[in-house]
């Protein structure tokens, strides 16, 4: 396989209705370079979840919590103190 040899750029909207957990925790994240490192540090580990054939998670939206209510990733608050490591 050929290493790209051109940085791959994309423009991703995530939004509060298709992906509530995601969207509250990279919108608690107020710097756009952080949430942009956060974003892929996610998406690394979800990939390597993936290659090991790690738990298996549904693909389908996840019904909209209440704010009050701890989603499937637990509390978001824990979620976005990788922000306020530097």
């Amino acid at each position: 396989m050929s290493e790209a040899t051109e940085d791959l750029k994309l423009k991703l909207t995530v939004t509060s209705d298709e992906h509530p957990e995601l969207y509250r925790v990279l919108a608690a994240i107020g710097n756009v370079r952080r949430r942009t490192r956060r974003l892929k540090d996610l998406a690394s580990a979800g990939l390597l979840v993936e290659r090991s054939g790690g738990v298996s998670i549904s693909m389908q939206p996840l019904a909209a919590a209440s704010a009050n209510e701890p989603g499937p990733l637990g509390d978001v608050s824990e979620l976005t103190q990788w922000d306020n490591k530097d």
